[in-house]
């Protein structure tokens, strides 16, 4: 406000001075006891005002405006300005700003405000002193449309970081409404992390099929079939998912495979044999529940990697805020249910080793956030420290994430069977199953059940 500053104050009566109808401040809160002050000791600091025809409208000091009306106070002292649009906004958000009186979403919508009067993201930012990146992130926090808005009544109590990525899928109000819903809870980062891997999954079918359309592809795309189980000319012999690998990768992969053609079906590419003379409904069956055994494995290795995803990253935002003697606690238990595997030699080797069987880098690296090389000279310093339980929950966490493969959740195993302990003991430090891992937990457990029931049933008749 200071350069925009008058040195002439003059008196005007309130009922003449009206708020300023592009206030980036929406909500000026309730001004009682600021109007029974006013009325006690005055109007200690005037009001910035500009000329709106025979009236005034307030640049700074809304509050103050509001209290004098509601303490009945005629006249107040004000700085006459004289601004043009783009100045009254820049000089409503530096004041506001200053005193941190906006929410993220207020101060991303003045700021776009003042891009469309013609100011430049530097101008702005050197307006309010701070970076461009500062001022470009709230351009995007700005974009997200109003029927997104509406999904929920503290929409802009919402953190930046989470409105910038709400802002990036733009033109799908779905997925933005859904990551909305979920902003401030241990979800977010789940569905938002759910959300990527659809986009990815599409970027890749569509990187694929460009490939393969090149005229020197040498691969043979064809239309999907309309039935593709009982097509008379082409037999199904498999599909490839993003997990295959880069898609100049998938087109190298399809080569040595060498199908008579390929189809894009769905997200997925579909590889096809021609039809021989066979039984056409033994064919149709038998290549209807390879897609279906595929399309089950192919959604067990996007829940496992989005479950291990969600699990790593609240060890990661969480661990350091337990309690010491619950993380005593978990690193007991953390150990036992790894020590009790009947291989024990995956569990003993020394940690100076610093290879997958001895600690699980990858998953560790995820959990605490240390860059490989440097997790070794890290480990040997705070396992030495008063935080030690901290760094022996976050390796003993990573082991097991390295061990759980996605059969695990469908196979009774050695592995399987400590799933839904691990789960146990990361609820037990305040971590929440997202819906789809209670699902499956629910179905583990009872799998393990039935396994164990059986197993008795079979040493009871050999005791007889």
């Amino acid at each position: 406000m200071s350069s925009y500053q008058s040195n002439q104050i003059k008196l005007i009566n309130t009922s003449l001075i009206d708020p300023h109808p592009d206030n980036p401040r929406k909500n000026i809160g309730d001004v009682t006891d600021l109007a029974a002050s006013i009325k006690t000791n005055g109007l200690l600091t005037p009001l910035s005002v500009v000329p709106n025809g025979e009236r005034y409208r307030v640049i700074a000091g809304h509050r103050r405006l509001a209290a004098c009306k509601q303490a009945g106070i005629g006249a107040v002292p004000c700085f006459v300005l004289n601004l043009g649009p783009l100045q009254q906004l820049e000089a409503m958000v530096t004041e506001n700003c200053q005193r941190e009186q906006l929410t993220v979403l207020e101060e991303a919508d003045a700021i776009q405000g003042m891009l469309d009067l013609g100011a430049t993201t530097a101008s702005v930012a050197h307006r309010l002193g701070r970076s461009g990146d500062y001022v470009r992130d709230r351009v995007k926090a700005a974009s997200i449309k109003t029927e997104v808005r509406a999904v929920r009544d503290d929409f802009g109590q919402i953190s930046i970081g989470q409105l910038v990525a709400i802002a990036r899928y733009d033109g799908q109000p779905d997925r933005q409404k859904e990551l909305a819903q979920a902003a401030g809870t241990s979800n977010f980062d789940y569905i938002l992390r759910n959300i990527e891997r659809d986009e990815n999954d599409r970027q890749w079918v569509e990187s694929v099929a460009a490939l393969l359309v090149e005229s020197d592809s040498g691969i043979n795309l064809i239309p999907d079939p309309e039935k593709p189980y009982s097509d008379p000319e082409w037999r199904y012999a498999g599909c490839m998912f993003p997990s295959t690998g880069t898609p100049e990768e998938a087109i190298e992969k399809i080569r040595e495979l060498n199908p008579a053609a390929v189809s894009i079906h769905m997200e997925q590419v579909y590889l096809w044999t021609r039809r021989v003379n066979t039984d056409a409904e033994k064919e149709a069956r038998r290549a209807a529940e390879q897609a279906e055994r595929d399309a089950r494995r192919h959604a067990l290795e996007e829940y496992a990697a989005a479950s291990a995803d969600k699990r790593m990253a609240w060890l990661h935002a969480n661990l350091h805020g337990v309690k010491r003697d619950k993380l005593v606690e978990t690193t007991a238990r953390l150990g036992l249910l790894q020590i009790i595997d009947p291989d024990p030699q995956g569990y003993t080797q020394a940690l100076s080793t610093w290879n997958d069987g001895a600690c699980g880098g990858e998953q560790f690296t995820t959990i605490s956030g240390i860059e490989p090389e440097r997790a070794l000279a890290e480990l040997r310093y705070h396992l030495d420290e008063p935080d030690w339980a901290v760094w022996a929950v976050q390796i003993l966490a990573a082991r097991i994430e390295w061990f759980i493969d996605p059969e695990d959740w469908t196979t009774v195993n050695d592995i399987g069977r400590r799933i839904p302990g691990y789960y146990q003991i990361l609820q037990d430090l305040g971590y929440t199953p997202a819906d789809d891992e209670t699902s499956h937990l629910d179905q583990l457990i009872a799998a393990i059940t039935e396994a164990d029931s059986d197993e008795n049933e079979e040493d009871e008749e050999n005791n007889q």
